[in-house]
């Protein structure tokens, strides 16, 4: 069963053939020219409006990454590897104005007006930070402005050069739905992909984000290309997937895992004649060098600075490996497919529940009909990224429990994970389980769904910041009182130095900008042949 229209009757003649096509050419060029500097805007406004919105040492770790981050744009590239934080990490020298303690995280209900601003003191201070011995390519791009103005105005230019670097991978996974692509559905998947939590990864000083978003580049770009029948992509395409696989696999210490993952899923079974058809070309081949010298040396640098190296706990659990992954599968498990979808700052501030399960809905509109429709290598795929994600996350959490506790959190995994609807829209659009009108329908209904959540979590979070969470969240909601029921992301003891309107305003733009990109790619029904170059 399928719910593609048949195709309607009558044959066009050659010349008009010739005459449609390249018009469509043209459409697609255009196309393809305007999506990557719209989707680079829009993306760089929607988690522009995250970094000028939030606190100090806001995002996960960002403490310790812009630690890290200002050492580095030093000259401090690889400290030696000590006990400097919890065990592990490397000490660094920088300003003492950015020296800050965090008085709100892990509590929702304070504000972050007890905390102290950063600035005001330029005389370096050693500091050991859990950072000290990661890779320094990220930090050295983003240290420079917080090195050299260790204020304010330097954490949010840091931030903000953040921001860029992961919306330039995140406009390329646009390009590629359009440039590479049969099937506009493909920019569906990327949207559900880039989470509101992809966002503030983005936007706080913390490698995770641009892993995320190099990693949903690559993917969008193997995909079309490794499973498709179009033709070959050209040189654009290579730079793209070598740019991506690159930095994917030099950021952080699992970063080779998910490219080798990607091969694996999309290259077995290989789709007949693909293979070498791809080889042959040159510009996958130096792309896969690059790649492959890229993990070489990130990989000698995470043994030569071990900088895997975790921090024990302070108090050691101990639990059999069946309790652990009992706990994993039963408490663990809804747990991360929440924080995947945002569960910002420390971890403290929970989203009403409707946003997880809009957002989950949109997912599954997704998946599902691709996983009940496609074929038996479809599902292989998609059952590989999924169970793959989930085997990642709570296996080795449940070996190591008794050494280093529950460790894992949901935005670990999501470099694989990013991959599951971006696979499932294209395989929607390639088996003809929707027509082309039917999925410009349903990719303009889930930028409707998605990017207002996107701003919804935002706004969320600010008031969390601004005020603090003075209700409950989730089931317990019914049993707060309804006076305390705080709504308004403009009011709070603590506002953004650039004011909550500036942050939230910037948001709004960049989410308005990426649905009309997504009504003007959607905007004909007929499918456009992919440029080749």
């Amino acid at each position: 069963m399928t719910l593609a229209s048949p195709p309607t009757g009558g044959t066009a003649a050659p010349g008009r053939r010739a005459r449609l096509s390249a018009r469509s050419r043209r459409r697609t060029s255009g196309r393809s020219l305007l999506t990557w500097p719209v989707a680079f805007v829009g993306f760089f406004l929607l988690a522009a409006g995250w970094a000028l919105a939030a606190p100090y040492d806001a995002g996960p770790d960002e403490y310790q990454h812009l630690v890290r981050a200002v050492g580095a744009a030093r000259g401090e590239i690889a400290p030696e590897p000590t006990a400097a934080a919890n065990g592990t990490g490397a000490f660094q020298h920088v300003p003492a104005g950015l020296v800050r303690d965090n008085c709100w995280a892990f509590r929702a209900g304070v504000s972050a007006d007890c905390a102290k601003a950063p600035g005001g003191d330029d005389h370096l201070v050693e500091v050991g930070t859990r950072a000290g011995r990661y890779n320094p390519l990220y930090y050295v791009l983003v240290g420079g402005p917080a090195a050299l103005w260790p204020s304010w105005s330097g954490v949010l230019l840091s931030r903000l050069v953040s921001c860029a670097l992961s919306a330039a991978f995140l406009a390329a996974a646009a390009t590629a739905c359009v440039r590479w692509s049969r099937h506009r559905l493909m920019a569906a998947g990327v949207l559900v992909a880039a989470t509101p939590m992809v966002l503030h990864l983005s936007a706080a000083l913390n490698p995770n984000g641009l892993e995320i978003a190099a990693s949903l580049a690559l993917f969008t770009a193997l995909v079309p290309a490794a499973l498709g029948a179009e033709k070959l992509p050209g040189r654009a395409w290579a730079v793209q997937v070598g740019l991506a696989g690159a930095t994917l696999v030099t950021l952080r210490s699992l970063g080779p895992l998910w490219a080798a993952a990607a091969v694996g899923v999309l290259f077995v079974p290989p789709v007949r004649g693909r293979l070498r058809a791809l080889w042959n070309s040159r510009g996958l081949r130096v792309a896969a060098l690059v790649t492959l010298l890229a993990a070489a040396a990130g990989a000698l640098w995470t043994v030569g600075m071990r900088a895997a190296e975790l921090s024990p706990v302070a108090q050691p659990v101990h639990l059999t490996l069946v309790q652990a992954l009992r706990f994993e599968a039963v408490a663990r498990l809804p747990e991360y497919l929440n924080q995947m979808i945002g569960k910002p700052s420390w971890l403290d501030t929970e989203m009403p529940g409707t946003v997880y399960v809009l957002w989950e809905l949109t997912l599954g509109a997704l998946v599902l009909p691709a996983l009940a429709f496609g074929r038996w290598a479809d599902r292989w795929r998609l059952a590989a990224i999924a169970l793959g994600g989930v085997a990642v996350a709570i296996v080795p959490d449940a070996l190591s429990v008794n050494s280093y506790g529950f460790a894992t959190q949901g935005r670990y995994v999501l470099p694989l994970l990013v991959a599951l609807p971006v696979l499932a829209a294209w395989l929607l659009g390639e088996r003809g389980v929707l027509d082309p009108a039917r999925g410009n329908q349903l990719t303009r209904l889930t930028a409707l769904i998605v990017l207002p959540l996107q701003l919804v979590v935002l706004g969320f979070t600010m008031i969390r910041w601004q005020r603090g969470l003075t209700w409950s969240t989730g089931a317990d909601l019914p049993n707060s009182p309804p006076n305390r029921l705080a709504l308004n992301p403009l009011t709070g003891s603590w506002h953004p130095v650039v004011g909550s309107a500036t942050a939230l305003l910037a948001a709004v733009a960049g989410a308005a900008l990426l649905l009309a990109w997504v009504w003007a790619h959607t905007r004909r029904p007929e499918e456009q042949p992919p440029r080749t170059a």
